[in-house]
């Protein structure tokens, strides 16, 4: 999901509609969850993974997803197969809507056998199990990003194809992780600004393999992760990338969304039955009432926010 917001706080999830997904909390200053020195630290002589499948909700026209996918290949020196959908699949959160018949999958993009790109008329989650099931057999992690935009708060991640897409990876017993990256307005990102994020991006990833918990077996849990755009590049500058934070944050349920549509139709002066696609209050940085130690907080003040998430619906006691 390219633009989005949230609704209730990880902590009040205790009532009857809440848990829709189970995190760890977190609770206390930035500092005290800082977690990028433990991730950085984490032992650098572990395997790579076999290959990695990359998937997005954007589709090809992404400004963030092809520096993103070089990195991985060239930086991380770890084979990555791209397997995205041919259009953008925004909001379609993990939906497996099965298309209207056979399609043919485009290779027409890749350059080497070892930069293989498929497109497909599907969606993100859909592109995962392609790729997983017939494409790249040999996957062991799942990569779904850079999202244009946030994914923060429950509204978002409950609707977000990025996320749907990792989700599909996790539930199929692969280590996955969402990426994601927040703007403060459409298109106010510079060149330096994306690449200073993804250098970021492929360090929190490279960090998240090497020191997955050995408790959290494949399928267990995975990733939400979402790097401000604004944040590194200033940083960079300064020689002061280190000092960025990655926070370890709770979903923040507070700030979401509301209508997702306007009226857009008026003829002789009465408005019609028409209605257009228009998501009301993206802005999830200018909320008062982010959630202490969510992950809308930590973003808004300019840190990466890494969100453990399990799949899972967790059953509640009846009443």
């Amino acid at each position: 999901m390219s633009l989005a917001r949230t609704v209730r706080a990880a902590k009040k999830t205790t009532g009857p509609t809440a848990r829709s997904v189970r995190m760890r909390s977190t609770s206390g200053s930035y500092a005290d969850r800082d977690v990028r020195g433990a991730l950085s630290s984490a032992r650098a002589d572990l395997p790579r993974p076999r290959r990695v499948l990359l998937t997005n909700d954007d589709g090809p026209d992404s400004p963030f997803f092809h520096k993103f996918a070089e990195g991985l290949r060239n930086q991380l020196n770890w084979p990555t197969f791209v397997c995205i959908p041919s259009s953008n699949w925004s909001y379609v959160s993990k939906s497996l809507k099965p298309p209207e018949g056979p399609f043919e999958v485009d290779f027409t993009h890749s350059k080497t056998d070892a930069e293989q790109e498929a497109r497909c008329p599907i969606s993100p989650a859909s592109c995962v199990n392609l790729g997983l099931y017939e494409l790249a057999k040999d996957c062991d992690l799942v990569v779904s990003g850079p999202n244009i935009g946030h994914n923060l708060g429950r509204s978002s991640i409950l609707s977000s194809g990025t996320v749907g897409a990792a989700l599909e990876g996790c539930v199929h017993g692969r280590r996955a992780i969402a990426m994601s990256f927040p703007f403060k307005g459409w298109g106010s990102w510079t060149d330096e600004d994306v690449s200073c994020a993804v250098e970021v991006a492929l360090d929190v990833t490279g960090s998240l393999w090497r020191s997955w918990s050995e408790e959290d077996a494949p399928g267990d849990a995975f990733y939400n992760v979402n790097v401000p755009l604004w944040a590194a590049a200033p940083l960079k500058r300064e020689g002061r990338l280190a000092d960025l934070r990655w926070v370890r944050t709770t979903v923040d349920a507070e700030t979401g969304y509301t209508s997702l549509f306007r009226r857009g139709g008026e003829e002789g002066g009465v408005e019609k039955s028409i209605f257009e696609w228009h998501p009301t209050g993206q802005r999830v940085f200018d909320s008062e009432t982010a959630l202490e130690g969510g992950d809308v907080a930590a973003v808004r003040d300019g840190h990466v926010s890494i969100t453990k998430l399990a799949p899972t619906f967790q059953g509640l006691k009846m009443m």
